[in-house]
């Protein structure tokens, strides 16, 4: 286990404080090689915390703020610190403008807490950062949905994102990512497809569970 003293310090900051708290919670619990050192819901408050700059500023690409997302990763860059940006968007298009602006790693938020740090790891020059991670067990299938299942299957058809999601039902956004997962998992081992989102709001009409 990677020693308090020489652990890498990250901050986190999204003005959804409901998810950095969540993640600064599972960085404390499962990454070892970093100390979270602040924790923040507002650009302004993060640059005037005593520990900034950290080595690693893990932040939203879309945030309440008058600075704009490339003044933010300059300002953090300039202070010397390495720039991981999570996004709701996780197209191409979001990725490239981000990398662009200047940030050194783009990882969506519907990617699992994991991937997060092994950008953070791999911006700090850890290139083997992810590629020795035991697989999780596979997750049991269900084989009908439940309430909360149909809950989130209603509000993803509704345009809600996985974080909207968590925000609304009040928990973390790796439970919502995984209840999709599983959903999903599950009409793959009935033979139906679910290769997008349409098609998975397709099945799930299908079955009746769009409805109230």
């Amino acid at each position: 286990m990677t020693d308090a003293a020489s652990a890498r310090t990250i901050a986190l900051l999204d003005d959804h404080i409901l998810i950095v708290d969540g993640l600064a919670q599972w960085i404390e619990s499962n990454a070892p090689d970093f100390t979270v050192v602040a924790v923040s819901g507002s650009w302004e408050a993060l640059i005037a915390h005593e520990s900034f700059p950290p080595d690693v500023v893990l932040m939203a690409r879309v945030m309440e703020s008058t600075t704009t997302l490339s003044q933010r990763i300059r300002i953090c860059s300039d202070a010397g610190a390495r720039v991981v940006v999570m996004s709701t968007e996780g197209g191409p298009e979001a990725e490239a403008d981000t990398l662009e602006a200047g940030a050194d790693a783009f990882v969506p938020k519907s990617r699992p807490a994991e991937a997060l740090l092994d950008a953070a790891r791999r911006v700090l020059g850890d290139e083997e950062a992810g590629k020795d991670c035991p697989s999780a067990p596979p997750p049991s299938l269900p084989t009908a949905l439940d309430e909360w299942q149909r809950r989130v299957l209603r509000l993803y058809a509704t345009g809600q994102s996985t974080v909207d999601i968590a925000l609304i039902e009040g928990v973390r956004f790796e439970r919502v990512r995984g209840a999709l997962k599983q959903i999903r998992a599950m009409y793959e081992t009935q033979g139906r497809v679910v290769a997008t989102r349409d098609d998975l709001l397709r099945r799930a009409a299908e079955d009746g569970y769009l409805s109230d």
